[in-house]
């Protein structure tokens, strides 16, 4: 059974408030402790959402947004704190910047970095932003291929661009899933961890090796159907001629997931389609199909009942019930 987020949000016409003291207690109830400064005289926001990461009780998967305050993580806050992890911080909106072991990297949305809660940091220019930030024990992380000795990276900057790029676009849709279908998302979730793993060789400047470069693939092919899944003629060779594999090693991404390459585009046409049917009420299932990417009205209406047991029809029906 999906685990459904909990959301969280405080606003004040004053950065001296209840409110914003009640924010600073559930942020360090959200993570781990540390201090919140609020910027004086300025009114503050902050909203968080988290949710259980791959059903791991102790990984969280986060979406922290705010305004006009700063988070600083001292040696007496580490001193206090049973457990470490490492989180990544993926920037949406706005910038922040990181400071952490000498080094200070400015975030930008689309780029994502690191910060290691086992040594102090801060996080400066919060006048607006919104993050999606991944946090896993440590200890978890050391049993990861690559990661045993690897000295955890804090503070390097990972573009919006290549391998970084796809990973930090997993997370986004797997945090954005995460508060409209919870139960899709635990299904996205798969390889999550191997994932973040390969995240942290890529910011150690490390080549992902074995399982975490054969998830990175799978994910990359993922983003891809994604951006791609309505498009009713996309063929399985223009997904590997995108993707930079050949069709083979294609299909072999998904030996042992529980789905085919053929399944998963489907099962993403109906997801869209569910979408369509509960937020358009205008288009006629019939239309719906085709701009999900099924080719004709009765694969369509055959794929849909397949997945969801009801017509396209029923399921509109029944939502609007």
């Amino acid at each position: 059974m999906a685990i459904e987020p909990t959301t969280a949000e405080f606003a004040s016409a004053t950065s001296r408030s209840d409110a914003f003291e009640q924010w600073e207690a559930l942020m360090q109830q959200t993570y781990v402790p540390l201090a919140v400064r609020p910027y004086p005289e300025r009114p503050f926001y902050g909203r968080v959402t988290t949710g259980v990461l791959a059903g791991d009780a102790d990984c969280h998967l986060t979406t922290l947004a705010g305004t006009n305050h700063e988070f600083r993580r001292t040696k007496s806050h580490v001193d206090r704190s049973y457990d470490q992890y490492l989180l990544v911080g993926i920037q949406l909106e706005g910038r922040a910047r990181l400071h952490q072991d000498g080094r200070s990297a400015l975030i930008l949305p689309g780029e994502m970095t690191f910060f290691d809660t086992s040594r102090p940091y801060y996080w400066t220019e919060g006048a607006r932003f919104e993050q999606v930030n991944v946090q896993v024990p440590i200890r978890l992380l050391r049993q990861l291929p690559g990661l045993g000795q690897l000295a955890m990276p804090t503070a390097v900057r990972l573009p919006a661009a290549g391998a970084a790029a796809v990973i930090a676009g997993y997370f986004r849709e797997l945090a954005r899933l995460q508060e409209e279908a919870p139960g899709q998302a635990d299904l996205l979730a798969r390889g999550a961890i191997e994932l973040f793993g390969s995240a942290v060789l890529l910011a150690a400047g490390v080549q992902p090796v074995d399982a975490p470069a054969h998830t990175l693939s799978r994910e990359q092919v993922l983003v891809y159907l994604r951006k791609h899944c309505t498009d009713p003629e996309l063929t399985i060779d223009e997904v590997a001629r995108a993707c930079h594999i050949s069709r083979r090693t294609l299909f072999r991404l998904f030996d042992g997931t529980g789905d085919t390459f053929g399944t998963t585009l489907r099962k993403m046409r109906v997801r869209h389609a569910k979408m369509l049917l509960t937020r358009d009420y205008s288009l006629p299932p019939a239309a719906i199909g085709f701009n999900a990417g099924f080719a004709s009205e009765r694969h369509f209406f055959r794929v849909f009942q397949q997945e969801t047991g009801m017509t396209p029809g029923d399921y509109r029906h029944t939502y609007i019930s």
